[in-house]
């Protein structure tokens, strides 16, 4: 995932833990449900990650983004309220679901009942006991938005020989930069500790290009609206994948809350809705490659 945020519950226990405190905390633990318990409940709790623009973040208590926007009319569809469970990244995806789908968070037990914007792998599928990955809904691709004034043509990174450019830190376009033409472009690197410091470099003008998802390159070019920003996509050499689809997932024995997800995305995307939300963030929409 391109965001990582603290584990601040887990940081919290070890503390208590080292202080010798011992508390008894009842709390209650909610479960991923089945569609007809979602149905009978009249709500439903969607996960979408934080800080994560375009797709999902928080601003002055209002949840904002793309996933947040497509959850809604999921539940729209569905006739249910939507509750929005909103956390970082964790280490990596199987975390992710583990923590978000069917076990929770360390203190509270807290789960959702559907994660958005999973990357659609069949070997995370394999892997995943206790959660399903279904129903993919767009195409991610990795892209760079640049400053035509400096880089007019970016038909290779090996402009970024004597250019520099932004990057979200252990990200895909990381490690790819890290290792292009031998590690020549260690020096042209400018790393973010989270997507928005690297976008900040881009938008406020210390890079002439950034590397991420083509989505979030587009989004950065709405926001740099003091450049002539265009997006490209240069040959990756070596990368281990230039794109993937992106979908949704559930606990193990919530299939069919998932197939009926799926029937309402396609419905979305038929529609044309899918690709106005996108569009609203300066986002093109690209249907999922399977």
């Amino acid at each position: 995932m391109f965001v990582k945020t603290p584990l601040s519950p887990f940081k919290a226990y070890r503390l208590l833990l080292s202080l010798g405190l011992v508390f008894f905390i009842v709390v209650s633990t909610a479960h991923a449900r089945p569609l007809d318990d979602v149905v009978d409940s009249g709500d439903i709790t969607i996960f979408v990650y934080s800080d994560y623009a375009p797709y999902s973040w928080e601003k002055d208590g209002e949840y904002h983004g793309i996933d947040v926007e497509v959850a809604r009319a999921l539940g729209e569809k569905l006739n249910v309220e939507v509750k929005i469970l909103m956390r970082g990244a964790d280490e990596n995806l199987d975390d992710d679901l583990r923590v978000n789908i069917w076990k929770g968070d360390l203190v509270y037990r807290r789960v959702a009942d559907v994660m958005m914007h999973v990357p659609y792998d069949p070997e995370v599928n394999a892997r995943n006991e206790f959660a399903v990955l279904m129903a993919p809904y767009f195409q991610e691709k990795m892209a760079v938005v640049a400053d035509r004034a400096v880089l007019p043509e970016l038909d290779t990174f090996g402009r970024f020989l004597t250019n520099s450019i932004a990057v979200e830190v252990d990200t895909a376009g990381d490690f790819f930069l890290s290792n292009a033409f031998r590690g020549q472009l260690h020096k042209s690197i400018r790393r973010g500790r989270t997507f928005a410091e690297a976008a900040a470099l881009y938008i406020d003008g210390e890079v002439p290009a950034l590397i991420a998802s083509k989505a979030q390159a587009e989004w950065v070019a709405t926001q740099a609206q003091g450049r002539d920003s265009h997006i490209t996509q240069p040959p990756m050499p070596g990368i281990v994948r230039t794109g993937w689809p992106i979908g949704i997932a559930v606990k193990h024995d919530s299939r069919d809350l998932g197939y009926e997800l799926a029937e309402l995305l396609s419905q979305l995307d038929s529609s044309g809705e899918l690709k106005v939300i996108y569009e609203r963030y300066g986002v093109q929409y690209s249907t999922p490659e399977l």
